[in-house]
């Protein structure tokens, strides 16, 4: 049985059994594999970075999509830039919301999934609040005159056609496109083993938003396993949300949930002491920080 390697990051490398090559094709920017796998089933792979896969993509996308959803009161107008495969969008129409617009650069990575991984969007395409742009999103928000209650950075890492989605003109957009009342949220990358790229990331968002609150999870798909999120709002506070209206929220959607519950919302903000450190997130009356594990040399 063959296998499948990310290239190491900080040293750290996972490794999948991988049973068949469903898709192996490059698209006008990228390489896009679908492989079947022994622990992930059926995952997405964009230039050797694992993206989503069947077994666990649920985590990933209740987390992006559920905590600044639940953040802002009533969000109507949603964009996803990004996020391809369609489970961000799927999340995000569970809600009563307006219009859900999606913006992904490679158009194939939209059909791919579609034909191999139909699971995870399910029927988000189809929805008619749901708008669907194959294009840049980085233009899209810079050229756009339309406001959104919620922008979800659905991206790969910093690098290849993603590097401008981290830029501190982006967030600028975006903060001008969501105004005083709305939140947006990226993927911001392991505190394990990429902790220099959720520092920077913070480090720009700080630079637009007065508000800026990073949360964490476990997905077992990522390297380092332990992954970051980061919200930013010029007023919205994601970890003040009430947990009475959560629950409250969620049962009114009436879809259910295999990751996230009003306690996880909670404690997503509880960050460990090393990396409340790094980030200059430390309450003053914490104990000194140990020093970063697995951070590379």
């Amino acid at each position: 049985m063959r296998e499948f390697a990310e290239p190491f990051r900080s040293g750290w490398r996972q490794v999948a059994q991988v049973r068949d090559v469903l898709y192996d094709g490059i698209s006008a920017f990228q390489h896009l594999q679908v492989l079947d796998t022994v622990p992930f089933r059926r995952m997405l792979v964009l230039d050797d970075a694992t993206q989503t896969s069947e077994a666990d993509e649920y985590i990933y996308h209740e987390m992006l999509v559920h905590v600044p959803m639940m953040a802002h009161p009533d969000p109507k107008r949603v964009l996803v830039i990004g996020g391809g495969d369609g489970g961000a969008l799927r999340r995000v129409l569970e809600y009563p919301v307006t219009k859900a617009t999606m913006v992904e650069i490679d158009g194939e990575v939209v059909r791919v999934s579609r034909d191999l991984l139909p699971e995870i969007a399910g029927d988000a395409f189809e929805r008619p609040n749901a708008e669907l742009i194959i294009g840049d999103g980085v233009k899209y928000l810079r050229e756009t005159e339309e406001q959104f209650d919620v922008i979800l950075v659905d991206s790969t890492d910093p690098v290849g056609p993603a590097v401008d989605l981290f830029g501190e003109s982006f967030y600028r957009d975006a903060r001008r496109a969501l105004g005083d009342t709305g939140i947006i949220v990226t993927q911001s990358g392991s505190p394990l083993v990429m902790l220099d790229e959720l520092q920077d990331a913070v480090a720009l968002m700080r630079r637009v938003f007065p508000v800026v609150k990073t949360y964490l999870c476990n997905i077992p798909l990522y390297p380092g396993v332990l992954w970051s999120f980061t919200a930013a709002s010029m007023t919205l506070d994601p970890s003040a949300v009430n947990p009475a209206t959560i629950a409250a929220r969620l049962q009114a959607n009436g879809y259910p949930t295999g990751w996230y519950t009003p306690a996880i919302h909670q404690a997503a903000f509880a960050l460990p002491n090393f990396l409340a450190a790094a980030l200059e997130m430390q309450a003053p009356d914490d104990p000194p920080a140990l020093t970063v594990p697995l951070s590379g040399e």
